[in-house]
């Protein structure tokens, strides 16, 4: 079980986010690391997942209008098939929904799109590429 909090851009604690989506994007996954962050990290909502004082799973929210964007989801590899993923993702559904969105919406990687079909997801549109990974957006609609 991990606790999820929200990280503000200035907080100390995003070297350790950073570090995580390091690991996992461009070190695991190969991502070219100029595109893992971006300027939209100074605008989004962080979540992050910590156990035993570590950061193990991280998230960011975009919001637009009354839709949020979850990007950059990223869990360490010693906590996968954990709960961890699932727990961010609700934790995100449910802040998203307070601050005023009807929608979620996220580019998933092919490989994870039966992790959030089983979280009320459905895939829209064919299959894009996105830093060399294919992915397919998906949506969800909140509860009130």
């Amino acid at each position: 079980m991990s606790t999820i909090f929200e990280v503000q851009a200035t907080d100390p604690l995003m070297s350790e986010v950073y570090a995580l989506r390091r690991r996992v994007f461009v070190v695991e996954q190969g991502v070219p690391e100029e595109l893992e962050v971006d300027d939209d990290d100074r605008r989004a909502i962080h979540l992050a997942a910590l156990s035993d004082g570590l950061v193990i799973g991280t998230l960011r929210i975009l919001l637009h209008d009354r839709a949020a964007k979850i990007g950059r989801m990223a869990v360490s590899a010693s906590s996968r098939k954990r709960g961890v993923g699932r727990e961010l993702m609700e934790f995100a559904a449910a802040t998203a929904s307070r601050r005023g969105a009807d929608e979620i919406v996220l580019g998933a990687q092919v490989t994870a799109r039966g992790f959030y079909e089983r979280l009320g997801y459905s895939a829209e549109g064919s299959a894009f590429d996105d830093a060399g990974i294919p992915h397919v957006m998906m949506r969800r609609k909140l509860q009130r």
